[in-house]
């Protein structure tokens, strides 16, 4: 499945209109949004860097807040496909990607009342479409929403970033 969600991105890739800066344009910045597992917030860091004129390659490392007893680690490797819609400051962009859940479920168990935690580590596929912005030449937001499969904590995450280029 991994592969094939792999493949129509490159696909699209080839069919688009690209709005990235150039080759090895780099993005870094903060997101903020919300995790639908357990209905929380989630921040993160994510960084772009611009392989070639029509491909990005998308790290993130993310965090979602204890709610219902439940919060997560989150690091994702996407692939970003971005497009343009006539002008040179907005874009859209397919995305597609390997993703690693730490999801941790606290509970009072014990007699001594102590926290309990139990850790599930699951690898997944992110699969979603997000939405940049140029605001000037060093300064980007986007939208984004991504839906991750993960084995049992399958989420969807919608964020809004803002990133520095350079």
């Amino acid at each position: 499945m991994v592969k094939k969600i792999m493949i129509t991105a490159l696909m699209l890739c080839g069919a688009m209109t690209v709005t990235a800066g150039g080759r090895w344009e780099k993005s870094l910045g903060p997101k903020l949004g919300y995790a639908s597992q357990n209905s929380s917030c989630v921040v993160g860091l994510a960084f772009q860097c611009a392989v070639s004129s029509n491909l990005r390659i998308a790290p993130e490392i993310g965090c979602v807040f204890r709610n219902k007893n439940q919060d997560a680690l989150l690091i994702d490797l996407n692939v970003h496909a971005p497009f343009s819609f006539g002008t040179s400051t907005a874009e859209l962009y397919p995305l597609a990607g390997i993703a690693y859940n730490s999801w941790s479920t606290h509970g009072l168990k014990d007699a001594n009342q102590k926290d309990v935690t139990t850790h599930t580590n699951r690898l997944g596929v992110n699969v979603g479409a997000g939405f940049g912005l140029r605001c000037s030449p060093t300064l980007k937001l986007s939208v984004e929403a991504k839906y991750t499969i993960v084995k049992s904590l399958s989420s969807t995450y919608v964020t809004a970033g803002i990133s520095y280029v350079f």
